[in-house]
């Protein structure tokens, strides 16, 4: 490659750019640059006018001159018309989201550079399009789940904080956000103070009542109308250590045990509860201090349980009677007390001991009872054997849904209270023999009872409606979402079998196992959008339990449609000087799709026509004059796009007839002008021609049809000239005679057969009655001219001798003509049956041409005069 070539080309391409420039500069002075401002709403369709250049800038111009407009740079939202300089929007909306990010301060302005042409009115206009906002943003937040632990001592009126402001895209009022707070139940409150959003504690809270408060957080903007966003706030109620540990009875525990009891053999057992949560409710059981020594080494106590337990060791000095006082420890509180009285029995071949005969049923020596039982089930009869015959009575030790009832001297151990296997499994009954006072135990029996399951719960779905959704097209056996539903039973009676209900499509199916939905074939929105079935979850008890939850499935859309024009090729017709901007047609287009995908824009393909497409009513609008004499037919392609990505299109073709209107008077061609003149020898025979009159009409069909008349002339009294109202020949109707020498002025009215009212011309025509045949010359015209009568008329009225007057003939002569006229109108008719039958008969023929009139506007035509022509 030749480089010294190459860097000659660049430095005359860069040369001649600086000397463009320069002459541009020298041009755009500071007085011909001009500075307009129009505004416009957001996403505007395309071809909304935003405003005219000319009307800010050029309200007067020259007669015959014509300014045109044109950007300097190209952009793709703003269209400039070069001849009206109207400014439009194009396909690609107006953003202002887009145009202007949020951290864009100020107005959002689209800015622009022009230039008006040609010299004479140049100037370079900077264009300042403001684009104003609409409300097309909804608030969001970033989270849709809001978390807060909130301590369930915190006071009332505490204000705390939450980083979690939604957001808009929008500006100005539409952007100004207020916030609400739904299902609260008074407990709490939601506050805006500047940019803080704060949540206000507005009753006290109870951890043990509530722990988990479910909200709903709502913003909405300041538009109109509104737009919303939501995020669910769960407050989370965090457990204070605001219970003390309580014993379930205040009564001293009164025990009687052998000196010679088992080792390890449990004395009683101590129980308090705290109403807390977690650590907050451990209890740590302790001796007092004043508890001697003695007693702690006989009876030792459990920390955690409360068990106290018997040593086995008793010496001689050991005492008989032990108190033992346990306190029940749960920081901060002060401790809980409970007294538990020992007695140690010498005697104790001799004590009295409880016999059990068990009426249930044993497993393991463990009575079963199913949790359905009925209440006051005996479970075992009681007896006390005591060989002292010491009066006393059966008690059961603790809260347990099991009493004692007194039976022919025995007691009866029954159930008081249904049983619930999904609250206690289990339960220890420890049953004591007592004296009359209540205050020796001799004998402690206890027994364990299990509580078996029956199906007594059915499964339960954690909502009464699940939705979903999934684009169509989908693929085979799509998963669409997993169900769950939690049975309380154990065993088979909590296994859950999932399946359809009756009414669900054939197209789904679900996991019997796992509760997975699955569909099983493609689905169509435009078929089907919305399908509504229920799923039914079974344990597998005897008998079995169920329970049902509805299913909705929401079909998305695809862009799987192209739009659709009602026909591929429109016609219509309009009259020419339509006005513009006026609506031509409805261009009807639908598209299946829904949404984005389904909004269609349509645009003009051949722009050179003078038609514009207005999307926001969906018509076609004429955007010039339009003249049928310049073209008498349009023919336009449209094409329909829609908002998918990728967009999808169709094309249509739009014919559009210009239908003439009477607009175009006839043009004189012959003679050329009113100062024409012809010469008429006097030996000319009647009915010889002596002047033609030629005469065009630019308007098509009968609006071009041309009549000639004779209205006038100079001097009054009959002319021995007559006018052909057809052809516009003038013939001569009698001999000259020598007071016809001279110069005859005739004023010819030409008229066309436009509706409803047809367009004149006017010319004279001068004829020169001679003995010869030397030219003649004409300067001036006559100023006025007496009005023609049918040449019938004036010789019937001229005979001064006739005995029938004017008035009566013109009567005559009236009714004779509407007689004609009847003839002539029945006539028609039957040539316009003649000509039905015809088209009838010639509607299966090949399709032809239709005829045209001949139009005297398709010659060529010259500017001979009369003279020209002799």
């Amino acid at each position: 490659m030749d480089y010294r070539k190459h860097f000659k080309m660049d430095w005359a391409r860069i040369l001649q750019n600086c000397i463009g420039m320069l002459l541009l500069a020298h041009m755009v002075s500071s007085e011909s640059v001009s500075e307009v401002t129009f505004s416009v709403k957001e996403e505007e369709d395309v071809g909304v006018s935003i405003g005219n250049i000319q009307q800010h800038l050029f309200p007067l111009v020259s007669d015959g001159d014509t300014l045109t407009y044109k950007f300097l740079e190209n952009n793709l939202y703003v269209t400039l018309d070069e001849i009206t300089g109207f400014l439009y929007t194009t396909k690609h909306k107006l953003d202002r989201e887009i145009l202007c990010p949020p951290d864009h301060l100020g107005d959002c302005v689209l800015q622009l550079n022009a230039i008006v042409m040609p010299d004479k009115y140049f100037k370079m206009i900077k264009v300042n399009i403001d684009i104003e906002d609409i409300n097309d943003n909804a608030p969001y937040f970033l989270e849709n789940n809001i978390s807060l632990s909130i301590s369930e001592n915190t006071p009332v009126g505490t204000t705390i904080g939450i980083d979690h402001l939604a957001l808009d895209k929008d500006t100005g009022t539409n952007s100004m956000l207020t916030y609400l707070l739904e299902n609260s139940d008074g407990f709490f409150s939601i506050v805006l103070e500047g940019e803080s959003l704060s949540v206000i504690i507005e009753k006290p809270l109870d951890r043990e009542s509530l722990d988990v408060h479910q909200m709903k957080l709502i913003a909405t903007d300041g538009g109109h109308p509104s737009l919303s966003g939501t995020a669910a706030l769960n407050v989370q109620v965090e457990d204070a250590n605001d219970n003390c540990p309580v014993f379930t009875s205040a009564e001293p525990i009164l025990v009687t045990i052998p000196e010679n009891a088992a080792a390890d053999s449990i004395v009683a057992q101590v129980h308090a509860t705290d109403a807390d949560l977690g650590s907050n409710a451990d209890i740590i059981y302790s001796y007092s201090p004043r508890v001697s020594a003695a007693s702690r080494e006989l009876f030792s106590l459990d920390p955690s349980s409360g068990i106290i337990t018997f040593s086995g060791v008793v010496e001689m000095e050991t005492p008989h009677e032990h108190k033992l006082s346990v306190f029940a420890n749960s920081a901060p509180c002060p401790p809980a007390l409970a007294v538990v009285i020992v007695y140690l029995s010498q005697d104790t071949n001799q004590q009295p001991v409880i016999d059990i005969s068990y009426i249930a049923s044993l497993d393991n020596d463990d009575v079963v009872l199913k949790e359905n039982v009925p209440v006051n089930t005996a479970i075992a009869l009681l007896d006390v054997i005591d060989p002292h015959n010491i009066k006393g009575s059966l008690n059961i030790e603790g809260d347990v849904p099991f009493i004692l009832k007194p039976h022919h001297g025995k007691y009866l151990l029954l159930t008081s209270k249904p049983l619930d296997f999904e609250l206690d499994k289990q339960y220890n009954v420890f049953i004591v023999a007592q004296d009359a006072n209540q205050k020796s135990i001799f004998h402690k029996r206890f027994i364990r009872i299990r509580v078996n399951d029956v199906n007594d719960n059915a499964p339960r779905f954690s909502q009464r409606s699940v939705e979903a959704s999934i684009e169509e097209n989908n693929g085979l056996d799509t998963p669409l979402i997993r169900l769950t539903a939690i049975d309380a039973d154990s065993d088979q009676n909590g296994q859950v079998v999932y399946s359809l209900g009756p009414d669900a499509p054939p197209m789904f199916a679900i996991n019997t196992s796992t509760g997975e939905l699955t569909v099983s074939s493609v689905l169509d929105r435009e078929q089907q959008d919305l399908y509504n079935f229920t799923v039914v979850a079974a344990d597998q008890g005897t008998p079995s339990l169920e329970t049902v939850t509805t299913v909705l499935i929401r079909v998305l859309d695809q862009n799987d449609n192209r739009p659709l024009f009602i026909t591929n090729e429109f016609t219509f017709f309009i009259p020419e000087n339509f006005p513009r901007l006026g609506e031509v047609a409805i261009i009807n287009v639908t598209d299946a799709d829904t949404g984005p995908n389904g909004k269609v824009m349509v645009s003009i393909l051949n722009s050179t026509v003078p038609f514009v497409m207005d999307n926001a009513r969906g018509t076609l609008r004429c955007s010039s004059d339009i003249d049928r004499e310049t073209a008498d037919i349009h023919e336009i392609w449209i094409v329909a796009i829609d908002g998918g990505n990728p967009a999808l299109s169709t094309t249509a073709k739009v014919t559009i007839f210009v239908l003439d209107i009477n607009d175009n008077p006839p043009k004189v061609l012959l003679p050329k002008n009113n100062f024409s003149c012809l010469p008429v020898p006097a030996s000319t025979a009647p009915g010889a021609t002596v002047a033609e009159i030629y005469a065009i009409d630019m308007d098509a069909g009968m609006n071009s049809v041309i009549s000639y008349k004779i209205i006038g002339k100079e001097a009054p009294g009959p002319s021995p000239f007559k006018i052909d109202s057809l052809t516009g020949n003038i013939t001569l109707q009698e001999k000259l005679l020598t007071n016809h020498y001279g110069m005859h002025h005739l004023f010819i009215q030409v008229s066309d057969g436009g509706l409803p009212k047809p367009l004149q011309s006017t010319i004279w025509i001068n004829l020169f009655v001679n003995e010869t045949l030397s030219p003649c010359v004409l300067n001036t015209v006559p100023e006025g001219f007496f009005q023609e009568q049918p040449l019938e008329m004036q010789n019937l009225c001229r005979r001064e001798s006739s005995e029938i007057q004017c008035l009566p003939l013109t009567f005559i002569v009236g009714l004779a003509m509407m007689t004609a006229s009847l003839i002539f109108f029945a006539a028609g008719i039957c040539m316009f049956r003649k000509a039905t039958v015809s088209n009838l008969r010639n509607m299966n023929r090949p399709a032809h041409e239709d005829a045209e009139i001949p139009l005297k506007l398709n010659q060529n035509y010259d500017t001979r005069d009369w003279v020209d022509v002799q």
